[in-house]
């Protein structure tokens, strides 16, 4: 049994797996939502995923939405980074606190024309 399983675990791990945006959006309230997938803007409602479920979220009460960028780590120290880890400083931030539902509504657009979400099956 283990056999197979390191086998299967083996051929899964050789799969070529496809790069996925990994999204952060803070509320108005504080709170934040980590590693979401982008699914659809539905008129004035930024709709994302976190694993099964799906969230819908006013623009209204959206602070900000973070493209967060993969960290890697490296030995030698580089511009932009803290002890050799990637501080953020790459990461794609829309900071929407001052701007009209309107303008909003643009900038969300224009993340999902940049960043458009994976086919689902």
């Amino acid at each position: 049994m283990r056999v197979g399983l390191a086998l299967w675990l083996g051929v899964l791990a050789a799969l070529p797996c496809a790069a996925q945006d990994r999204w952060q959006v803070t509320l108005n309230s504080g709170k934040t939502f980590w590693d979401l997938g982008l699914v659809k803007l539905a008129g004035d409602t930024l709709v994302v995923r976190h694993g099964d479920s799906t969230y819908a979220f006013s623009l209204v009460e959206l602070d900000e939405v973070r493209l967060v960028q993969k960290s890697t780590r490296h030995i030698t120290p580089e511009p932009g980074r803290y002890g050799g880890v990637l501080g953020g400083v790459d990461d794609e931030v829309h900071r929407l606190t001052l701007y009209t539902l309107a303008e909003r509504r643009d900038i969300v657009q224009q993340i999902f024309k940049d960043h458009p979400p994976e086919k689902g099956p």
